[in-house]
């Protein structure tokens, strides 16, 4: 899966290939103007489930309140779907090298799933440069 023709609906996302060039499907060519995490659902096969969620002007630096929602509401939503992951991208302005903001919202949000059952298929970082792989530590 190299480019975005290479999305098929109800196909899984198998491999670490194949969730970047999803999540270089869902960015493609924006020049993003303010912080916004994405957030996909996957099944236990990690074929997407049919809804895509955006959530606008997200702060600089994770917030408590916030972060436990987003936890509590991935529960909710997936508690009847087992064996279920999330495929994350966070969008920003800016500098494609990963900040130390950008780490703290990685380390939160893979804490906020962990804590409800949820693994993390992957983590997105998402520029004007482009998509690229969140990696903890990675400043």
């Amino acid at each position: 899966m190299d480019t975005s023709t290479d999305i098929i609906p109800g196909q899984p996302l198998a491999d670490d290939a194949a969730l970047l060039a999803f999540a270089r499907f869902l960015h493609d060519g924006v020049r993003p103007r303010r912080r916004t995490l994405w957030f996909v659902m996957l099944d236990r096969e990690r074929r997407p489930l049919p809804v895509i969620v955006p959530i606008d002007d997200v702060p600089d630096a994770p917030e408590v309140l916030m972060v436990d929602n987003l936890g509590q509401a991935w529960h909710e939503i997936l508690q009847d779907e087992p064996g279920a992951s999330l495929l994350l991208m966070l969008e920003r302005p800016g500098p494609a090298a990963a900040s130390l903001d950008d780490l703290a919202w990685r380390a939160a949000l893979d804490s906020a799933a962990a804590g409800h059952g949820l693994r993390l298929a992957a983590f997105f970082l998402a520029t004007a440069d482009g998509v690229s792989t969140l990696t903890p530590g990675a400043c």
